[in-house]
């Protein structure tokens, strides 16, 4: 099945302007008010938080500026490489403040595209030089708005270099041109030194940093509470390039990553470092994630500071959470001033870890990033910004903050995120499902099989050729590709045997192989297929390639190899007469299966 992305819209979609650039880049030419989008209840109650007046909802008027800048993508088939592009004119080209940061993806007629078919797997911006610890903002499917409390903002100087580390993921196998885009609430630096604006530096938080910074968790490996932590637990067999490490194939660590502050007097960015107050902080996950962990350490005490919670869209009333952690149907909830703060000494560690479900289905290349803002004391070390020391300050761990966090008479430390930065969108509605039914038939290959030669209906099949090689080539398997497989039949694989899959698409597109649940028949979407592997027999089968493809090291998800070999043994639990189903996580329109026999 052939889908040219950008054709399908999400239902009411009307065709928008081409996404130019802002002109205001290089200088405040003509003012663009900050304004809260009037539909948006979720962009005004941030504002009303913030304190700016309705029914204008305007931030910083008369001095703020909403610069939009674009990044154009040409994605081929089956896209699914990292990249690093050099923004030499998108960015401020004059001294001012962040105050706002919104990403997105469009197509070349400024429609968002569904998630299902292209979307930013993740957008991570870079400065030259550094202004904290790494990039200063992120951002993936579920595009968490980075909005900076009231009187605070990121420097940047027009000298200033940017960079973008992008990975646009294509599910479809026609090429296209895309265009990343952000919007930027700006202020000129006289206008924010004007009005006391306050520093705000960006802190990066990471449970594996490194180019590509992705894990893997297993059904097998959750606990008696159905869900696992890494890297603090051992969440899967291997790591998403095969191989083990801690927590992947190794036990965990039983703590976490952890970042250390600079010492006194050492640099955070291009700033001395005296001590500080955390304003902020958000989360990035996958589908299955529920909840990023922050701790603050202190020497032999750690405190939790914040659980960075997703809220999954409800699969009926999209304006309620409660709906089940498998799709990009969901917005993070961040936390930050005026009901959030914590003090932060030199030396004092970060640590992080992520927690992923493990009831419904297997998460391969999960992140966990949370993205923070830190307001450094001045130079004589006193705090700039409101803050708790988290060691001694009383705790709500209510979901919502109920005690009034920071407002509240007794200052209170909230644990758990507060607000969601947006609400659903639109792109992300999709779910798609298991439809259709599985029949096998004794029938000989070449008669009239009956049945529907798509993924989408039903499956009429007889039983196919021995085998023990699958070429994965044209986005199709080879045999066992459920596209075929009425005419082609379910090939057979004999028990005790290897089975190998090669990727003959080779440096093209990646592919995986992924167990789906049987008969993993349906129309693709957010949440369908899924990597909940169930065989004909309903015995649970997590099995996963990892990328077959080559790309830099690492940087992209691939690993480097194009061949991979189940062992169809019965010491590995294969039994003759079940059907084993599969799909490509990264182009799950691709579905195949085989059958086990004697």
């Amino acid at each position: 099945m052939v889908v040219v992305a950008c054709c399908l819209l999400p239902a009411g979609a009307v065709a928008q302007e081409p996404p130019l650039p802002e002109l205001n880049f290089a200088g405040p030419i003509q003012k663009k008010p900050c304004k809260s989008d009037a539909d948006d209840p979720y962009e005004q109650k941030f504002y009303e938080a913030e304190g700016w007046e309705a029914p204008e909802y305007e931030r910083y008027p008369g001095i703020c500026q909403r610069l939009k800048f674009s990044y154009p993508v040409v994605v081929k088939p089956g896209q699914n490489d990292v990249l690093v592009g050099p923004l030499t004119i998108e960015q401020p080209r004059y001294d001012g403040y962040v105050t706002r940061f919104e990403p997105n993806l469009v197509t070349e007629t400024g429609e968002i595209p569904p998630v299902h078919e292209v979307h930013l797997h993740h957008g991570t911006w870079l400065s030259a030089p550094t202004y904290g610890n790494g990039p200063f903002f992120a951002a993936g499917e579920e595009k968490t708005i980075a909005p900076f409390p009231k009187g605070y903002g990121m420097p940047v100087k027009a000298t200033d270099e940017w960079l973008l580390l992008y990975m646009v993921h294509s599910a479809v196998t026609e090429p296209m041109t895309v265009f990343i885009t952000y919007e930027i609430d700006y202020i000129a630096k006289a206008d924010g030194d004007a009005i006391g604006m306050k520093p705000a530096l960006p802190v990066w938080l990471d449970v594996r940093p490194s180019g590509y910074p992705v894990f893997n968790v297993q059904r097998k490996f959750g606990g008696d509470d159905g869900q696992c932590t890494w890297p603090k637990e051992q969440c899967a067999e291997h790591d998403p390039y095969g191989k083990e490490i801690v927590g992947q194939g190794q036990p965990g660590n039983g703590k976490g990553y952890d970042y250390t502050l600079p010492a006194a007097g050492e640099n955070f960015g291009s700033t001395p470092f005296k001590g500080g107050t955390l304003i902020g902080l958000g989360g990035h996950l996958h589908p299955g994630g529920l909840q990023n962990e922050i701790d603050l350490v202190r020497g032999e005490d750690a405190q939790r500071i914040y659980n960075g919670v997703p809220t999954y869209w409800d699969v009926e009333d999209k304006t309620k959470g409660g709906g089940p952690p498998d799709s990009w149907d969901f917005s993070m909830r961040v936390s930050g001033l005026p009901y959030w703060g914590v003090r932060v000494k030199p030396g004092d560690v970060l640590r992080s870890n992520a927690t992923y479900d493990t009831t419904l289905q297997a998460t391969y290349e999960n992140m966990g990033i949370a993205v923070g803002l830190l307001v450094p004391d001045d130079e004589n070390g006193e705090p700039q910004a409101p803050g708790l020391d988290p060691f001694t300050a009383p705790k709500d761990t209510s979901e919502r903050c109920d005690s009034g966090g920071l407002a509240a008479d007794t200052p209170t430390l909230c644990v758990n995120g507060i607000l969601e930065t947006h609400g659903h969108y639109a792109e992300n509605a999709y779910r798609g499902g298991p439809e259709g039914e599985w029949t096998e038939t004794d029938a000989p290959l070449g008669s009239a099989l009956g049945g529907v030669q798509s993924v989408v209906g039903d499956l009429t099949a007889a039983l196919g050729r021995p085998t023990n090689l699958v070429a994965i080539a044209g986005f199709l398997y080879e045999p066992g590709d459920l596209t075929t497989a009425a005419t082609t039949g379910i090939p057979q694989v004999k028990l005790g045997t290897d089975l190998t899959f090669v990727n003959a698409d080779g440096a093209l597109a990646p592919h995986t192989i992924t167990t789906c649940k049987f008969p993993c028949l349906g129309p693709t979407g957010a949440a369908f297929p899924i990597a909940n592997g169930e065989t004909s027999s309903g015995r649970q089968l997590d099995l996963d390639s990892s990328e077959l493809g080559v790309g830099i090291p690492y940087i992209t998800g691939m690993k480097n190899r194009l061949d991979w070999t189940v062992p169809v043994t019965e010491e590995e639990g294969f039994e003759p007469g079940e059907t084993v189903t599969y799909y490509c996580r990264i182009h799950p329109s691709m579905r195949g299966a085989f059958k086990v026999t004697d």
